[in-house]
């Protein structure tokens, strides 16, 4: 599918298309769920649609849990029987996470400008402002760089930096001491990705191609 599909696919959702490197201005900052299917805990306890969930706290989705989420310039979308742990806020974007641990389960994630630092099983992820949808498998983890850069350091060689680009869609297995090898996208779509950015004011920056590891 190439980007002009993508575009028209965003005027289905409503997006003002906005040109330049930045796409369109967001929205004032703000917390809130906008979809929840199935039960959802924060912090261990229940919590419902009204529930006003802040940098910091854990959110757990139930095996048929669903989660969409937005926190400052990000917004999440939790999968069934996810569990991720929030890092606190910085003091210049106090509504924002710093990044996350996903300690089970799937998320795809749309990030504003700025860095956040991801922990899966395997990987210790750093981004600035990208499409990111990541899974944790018993064996192993899934990475799917949708668009944007990240740099990936396998928690059994930290020391290595392993960078990686993409217009679209470059998936990875995380394992082991292993190089992330690559893997076929699933679990996500362009709709959802379309729809996340919708939520901040943002579009998708996808087009053909990946570069990187």
């Amino acid at each position: 599918m190439h980007r002009r599909d993508f575009l028209q696919r965003g005027v289905l959702f409503g997006l003002t298309l906005c040109g330049g490197a930045g796409g369109c201005a967001t929205k004032p900052m703000r917390q809130e769920i906008h979809q929840l299917e199935g039960s959802l805990t924060v912090d261990g306890r229940p919590a419902g649609p009204d529930t006003l969930i802040r940098p910091g706290q854990t959110v757990a989705t139930s095996g048929q849990g669903r989660l969409t989420l937005v926190m400052g310039e990000d917004a999440f979308l939790l999968g069934p029987s996810t569990r991720v742990a929030f890092q606190p806020a910085d003091s210049r974007q106090p509504m924002t996470s710093t990044g996350f641990t996903l300690q089970a389960g799937r998320i795809l994630s749309v990030f504003g400008p700025g860095p956040r630092g991801i922990k899966t099983p395997t990987a210790t992820i750093g981004i600035r402002g990208t499409g990111l949808f990541l899974q944790a498998e018993p064996e192993r983890d899934y990475l799917c760089l949708c668009y944007g850069r990240i740099e990936i350091r396998m928690h059994a060689k930290p020391e290595q930096v392993i960078p990686l680009e993409s217009r679209y869609h470059a998936s990875r297995y995380l394992s082991g001491a292993s190089a992330p090898s690559k893997a076929p996208m699933h679990n996500h779509t362009d709709e959802e990705l379309f729809l996340l950015e919708s939520l901040v004011n943002r579009r998708p920056l996808l087009d053909d191609g990946a570069t990187g590891y």
